[in-house]
């Protein structure tokens, strides 16, 4: 049996009353039972689809369906089945963790008891059970995120919108976060995430939908972004510190701020190294990643 998406956006257009265009004609599925990741530069439009996606912001033209509901003329039969973390959200600051998780989930319909045994539950997996005791406003910022974020996991809800939620995580409460998300995937919750970190992107993502200016530039997983390179390797040294004739011919040359950045394949990576080694220049050797594919894709590259 094929799984109906668990998002139809088709011909989605969101123009702000400044004038500003966020979204111009995104079509665009998310399926069911896995984690779709959007990328794109800061004003690409994210966060605009997300609210679009959760009924909280009606686009200027398009439609948009969620879980079989259409988001435009029955928001509320979208908001039963949804939960989301807003990127700039923080919880409420007066009670305790549990206090709130509990309180969230039983204003969702839960039972008092399963609410508390599904909040333990929750601040164990999430590592804030050792803060129970504290009141929300006496945490950092980066556990009151934890919080929210704990609250959203425990909802069990079918579909997740989780607009950067590790924004202000160090990285290993980040990686803690990343193995909750891949459980919750696994039990078959959809997750719609944005985040800026690539190598978020990269552990998490079944799907990658890149947005530049309010418009889907690709989209696929994550091999098949980067292959979009065209090379396996890359190599980086300082503009200042070379003539970019000394890499002429061994792939391609770009500019990238203060960094001249040559994608070529393993044997014309090493090549050009040795090269530029042997005239005291230092120089910085890698496979590409998703990142590499998110510059040139996003525009930060200029070729040379």
């Amino acid at each position: 049996m094929v799984q109906r998406p668990a998002i139809i956006a088709e011909g989605l257009s969101k123009i702000y009353p400044s004038g500003a265009l966020a979204l111009s004609e995104v079509d665009l599925k998310v399926r069911g039972g896995e984690i779709t990741t959007l990328l794109g530069r800061n004003g690409a439009g994210k966060t605009t689809f997300v609210k679009i996606a959760a009924t909280l912001l009606r686009p200027t033209g398009g439609r948009m369906e969620v879980l079989s509901c259409d988001a435009l003329k029955d928001p509320y039969c979208v908001r039963k089945k949804i939960a989301l973390m807003p990127q700039e959200g923080y919880p409420l600051t007066f009670p305790k963790p549990g206090e709130l998780i509990e309180a969230y989930l039983m204003m969702r319909g839960w039972g008092i008891v399963d609410a508390k045994m599904r909040t333990r539950r929750i601040m164990d997996e999430t590592g804030i059970w050792e803060h129970r005791k504290k009141l929300v406003s006496q945490l950092s910022g980066g556990l009151k995120r934890k919080v929210l974020l704990a609250m959203i996991l425990a909802s069990g809800a079918e579909l997740l919108f989780l607009d950067e939620p590790t924004l202000g995580l160090d990285p290993h409460s980040r990686r803690g976060v990343w193995r909750i998300l891949e459980d919750a995937r696994r039990a078959g919750q959809t997750i719609l995430l944005t985040t800026h970190h690539m190598e978020e992107a990269e552990a998490l993502s079944d799907k990658i939908v890149l947005l530049e200016r309010g418009r889907v530039v690709i989209e696929g997983d994550v091999n098949s972004i980067i292959s979009t390179i065209g090379a396996t390797h890359r190599v980086e040294v300082d503009a200042t510190s070379v003539d970019p004739s000394e890499l002429a011919g061994y792939g391609r040359l770009y500019r990238h701020g203060s960094k001249f950045v040559l994608y070529a394949d393993r044997e014309s990576a090493v090549e050009a190294a040795e090269r530029l080694m042997r005239i005291d220049v230092r120089v910085r050797v890698r496979e590409v990643g998703l990142e590499d594919a998110f510059l040139m894709l996003a525009g930060g590259m200029k070729a040379l």
